[in-house]
């Protein structure tokens, strides 16, 4: 045989098959199952000082994170920022006292919503990784302190 034939005889033996699997990853891409973030939902590491226990990121780039203290004495909030490949999405201070920024040991946890002024364009279902940073000030020691903090996740609807 010929090598012109033998070279034929491949593409058309192995030929559909490749052609197949070039469909099915097309397929997998198109229906969004090669995005891990929707098998695995909303991940968080760090934060030690406080726990979270809600985070929503919607599409008009607003966070909203539920807060609580996760060690024994009181802190008051003062600023939560957080990023996304290094450029702050938004941030939220506290200048005064406020009672809705106080997190007290042992006590329910407290809502906070940071919204960015300008937000990039986000889609609804599409993954997200962002940085959070949440300054604090214990309220015993008057001592100013920081946690850090990456959030993953979809991207919900506002």
């Amino acid at each position: 045989m010929k090598k012109g034939q033998t070279a034929l005889e491949y593409l058309m033996t192995y030929g559909w098959a490749i052609l197949i699997v070039i469909v099915v990853v097309a397929a997998l891409y198109s229906l969004g199952l090669t995005k891990p973030c929707r098998w695995v939902g909303t991940q968080m590491s760090g934060l030690g000082e406080v726990s979270v226990a809600d985070i929503k990121f919607a599409s008009n780039a607003q966070l909203t994170i539920s807060m609580a203290r996760a060690k024994p004495g009181d802190i008051n909030v003062t600023n939560v920022t957080f990023y996304s490949a290094g450029d702050a999405y938004g941030s939220a201070s506290n200048t005064s006292w406020e009672p809705s920024w106080l997190l007290r040991s042992g006590a329910p946890s407290v809502k906070f919503y940071v919204t960015d002024t300008s937000p990039p364009a986000l889609t609804p279902g599409d993954c997200y990784m962002i940085d959070v940073i949440v300054k604090f000030t214990d309220i015993a020691t008057r001592t100013d302190h920081e946690t850090t903090g990456r959030i993953s996740g979809v991207i919900e609807s506002p």
